[in-house]
């Protein structure tokens, strides 16, 4: 004989479940019930039951509602973007225009430079001249001679 299953959760409003996406915490939503609901009869243990559902509860949400939710959000996001993609490229910009007057300035300084010591030089060629490389010195141990011990 088999037993009539019953419900495995209690039934949960659509206010509680309300409640339960805008808290952050158990210990918010505990006290937050508790104003919302002053006439519930339901106990902590009934309380926390509803709070583990919490993503349960998300899960089952329709997602129009998140996506209004995420189209302001998403619009705005935009807008920071923008303003900092145009920020960045400011800043780019007057890098490399500082980048090119302490390059000029740098010439002009080595450039005068030369000629108050007087050495008129030409720019050296870098030489990129590799040693050739020797093969590594590989010392050979002396052999030992070991004596030949007999059993008996």
């Amino acid at each position: 004989m088999q037993k009539p299953q019953g419900r495995k959760y209690q039934v949960v409003e659509e206010a509680e479940i309300d409640l339960v996406l805008k808290c952050r915490d158990s210990h918010e939503f505990y006290e937050q019930y508790l104003k919302v609901f002053p006439d519930t009869k339901k106990g902590l243990d009934s309380i926390s039951k509803i709070w583990k559902r919490r993503s349960e509860f998300a899960k089952k949400r329709p997602q129009a509602q998140t996506q209004a939710e995420t189209g302001t959000t998403s619009r705005e996001i935009q807008a920071l973007i923008a303003e900092q993609t145009k920020i960045m490229s400011e800043m780019a910009t007057l890098t490399k225009e500082n980048l090119e007057v302490s390059r000029q300035i740098l010439a002009a300084l080595a450039h005068q430079n030369r000629i108050l010591t007087g050495h008129e030089e030409k720019p050296k060629e870098p030489v990129h001249a590799v040693p050739p490389q020797k093969p590594p010195v590989q010392k050979k141990a002396p052999e030992k001679q070991t004596p030949i011990v007999v059993g008996s």
